[in-house]
């Protein structure tokens, strides 16, 4: 009997345990494996919005790094609201778990970045590649742009758990280009030529009342020699080497007006000069004639002595203030520039107190020069319109700056000068000095931009000599090769009012085959070459674009820009006036051509 009841005993036992696993499993079944479903399916949904946000930050940072760097802008601050505002359009086109980020508000720091349910909020900050430090929004060094964004969005399940929302927050980051350049400027002599100027013969006149200094109107062979440089001397397209302001090369004026300067005549004949007898410096001293019978006057032939710039604009010169000094006449203007006004003392000894009516006082002198400065045209023209391009491209460009000006020659380093006599080197007159052909070497070194060297080099520049175009690219890309940052794009910008005059070079004999030797050295050296030519003379047109060209590539018949290749452009300006839009223009592309 026992036997018998023995098996029933065993079989209950395993049936409680058996209603146990069942148990279990029904419990996993309806509650654990739906929760690890919501979780996962909720955890999938968090990684989703996350990649979707980062996404939305990642065009944002882009939208808003590509207008910092194409804007044609001056203003760092209002370059970096741009970006801005750029970055926050596009952010807001993106959508999150099908949800459109339009509710987005960009917020002052990172303590205020967590969002509100179903809403997103941005923070924008401008970083120094160089120093990692966030820079004010004033600041131009902020060429990195770092977006940090957050959302917040209802959960499809876990609510029912106890979970409502789900944060998440991305991080993106997107830097402007990274630009290497080299400026060529020409400061050949014929970067004057539009400047308004009259020439003056100065000489002492005993005959009226008891003697005074007068200044009469020369007239030259083609016509009275008053207003643009050009206009009265009627030069060869290449342009005048006679200058507005030291150094003025005053016997220019002979081979294109047949019009001498009267200390060139001086020394043909040796004889004393008309300026003072020939002695230098001439602060203090009568005209060369006083007491008559000192130095021929050279009456009866077309004679002058000074040039003096029209500090008005005009051509024909009505009087002007400078500085808080007056210039009433052109008389005034020539004594200024000799010095003669600049004390009572100076002003009697030079017999100026006959003709000119001001009050004497120092300061006149540097007065005059600093207003005919501002109308030496189209000089004063370029080198505004290229201070605006690298304020542009230092604005929005992650960008170091080279600069090379260049006539007949080109310099050595930021200091180096070209030595004129301030008058004539015919002659030779006046004081002998160097006059700046600065050369600013382009520098690899982490921060080291080179931007207010450039611009000070730039501001320097007077009108000099010929124009080798050829040696100045030579260089550039000399620079360039050795100097340049790893990885950067590279660049030269060339401005020229001429096309290649100098009859050597440092690749060949032939002034136009060295330009375009140049311009293959550019090419092989993986250099872009925008060109920008002022055409002053429409004659010159034809040439300056056979030379400057984007169009033919030919190494031996070709144009530079087009030679160089690598995306570089020729500009043609036919007014000086459109200087500054043509470079702002090729800033823009500049920039293109590294974000490309």
């Amino acid at each position: 009997m026992n036997n018998v009841f023995s098996k029933p005993r065993k079989s209950w036992r395993r049936s409680k345990r058996g209603q146990s696993l069942l148990m279990l499993m029904m419990l996993i079944l309806l509650v654990i494996v739906p929760l690890l479903s919501i979780i996962t399916f909720e955890v999938a949904r968090l990684y989703l919005a996350k990649q979707e946000l980062q996404s939305a930050s990642d065009a944002a940072v882009l939208a808003g790094t590509a207008t910092l760097a194409s804007s044609d802008n001056v203003d760092p601050l209002q370059a970096h609201k741009d970006a801005i505002e750029a970055a926050i359009k596009i952010f807001k086109a993106n959508t999150v778990l099908g949800q459109a980020l339009s509710r987005t508000t960009q917020v002052v720091s990172l303590s205020n970045l967590s969002a509100d349910l179903d809403e997103a909020r941005v923070f924008f900050e401008f970083i120094n590649p160089v120093t990692g430090a966030v820079e004010p929004m004033s600041s131009p060094n902020g060429k990195v742009v770092r977006v940090s964004s957050s959302t917040t969005r209802t959960l499809a399940f876990a609510k029912y758990v106890g979970i409502n929302t789900l944060n998440v927050n991305a991080v993106s980051t997107g830097a402007v280009p990274k630009l290497d350049m080299v400026i060529c400027f020409d400061v050949s002599g014929s970067m004057d030529d539009q400047t308004p100027v009259t020439f003056v013969k100065r000489k002492w006149d005993a005959t009226l009342g008891g003697g005074k200094n007068v200044y009469s109107l020369v007239t030259g062979a083609n016509g009275l020699m008053r207003g643009r440089i050009f206009d009265i001397l009627k030069p060869a397209a290449t342009g005048s080497s006679l200058n507005a302001c030291y150094p003025q090369i005053l016997t220019e004026a002979f081979w294109e007006a047949k019009c001498y300067s009267s200390e060139y005549l001086a020394q043909y004949y040796g004889v004393p000069g008309l300026r003072s007898g020939g002695i230098y410096p001439e602060a203090g001293k009568a005209p060369g004639n006083f007491p008559p019978g000192t130095a021929p006057t050279f009456d009866g032939m077309k004679v002058f002595t000074d040039v003096v710039v029209n500090i008005d604009g005009q051509t024909t010169f009505a009087g002007a203030s400078y500085g808080g000094f007056a210039f009433p006449d052109i008389a005034t203007l020539t004594e200024a520039a000799r010095g003669n006004l600049e004390s009572d003392s100076v002003y009697r000894s030079s017999k100026a107190n006959t003709a000119v009516f001001v009050s004497p006082r120092a300061g006149y002198q540097k007065a005059y020069f600093e207003a005919a400065a501002k109308q030496l045209k189209p000089m004063k023209e370029a080198q505004t319109a290229l201070n605006t391009m690298t304020q542009i491209l230092n604005t929005d460009a992650d960008v170091h700056f080279g600069f090379v000006a260049f006539d007949s020659s080109v310099g050595s380093d930021a200091n180096s000068t070209e030595t004129w006599y301030d008058l004539d080197d015919y002659a030779p007159y006046g004081a002998k000095k160097g006059y700046p052909i600065p050369h600013v070497l382009i520098d690899a070194t982490a921060g080291k931009t080179a931007y207010a060297e450039v611009n000070k080099a730039i501001d320097s520049c007077v009108p000099m000599g010929a124009t080798n175009i050829g040696g100045a690219v030579h260089s550039a890309v000399e620079d360039l090769k050795s100097h340049s940052r790893l990885g950067s794009t590279r660049a030269i910008v060339l401005f020229t009012d001429g096309e290649p005059t100098v009859p050597s070079g440092p690749l060949s004999s032939d002034p136009k085959a060295n330009a375009r030797m140049a311009a293959v050295e550019a090419r092989d050296a993986g250099v872009a070459l925008y060109t920008i030519g002022l055409a002053q003379n429409p004659t010159i047109i034809p040439d300056q674009t056979d030379i400057l060209n984007d169009k033919n590539s030919d190494p031996t018949t070709g144009g530079m820009a087009a030679i160089a290749g690598h995306g570089g452009t020729f500009n043609l300006v036919t007014d000086s006036s459109e200087l500054r839009q043509t470079f702002a223009k090729i800033a823009r592309r500049l920039v293109k051509l590294v974000s490309n």
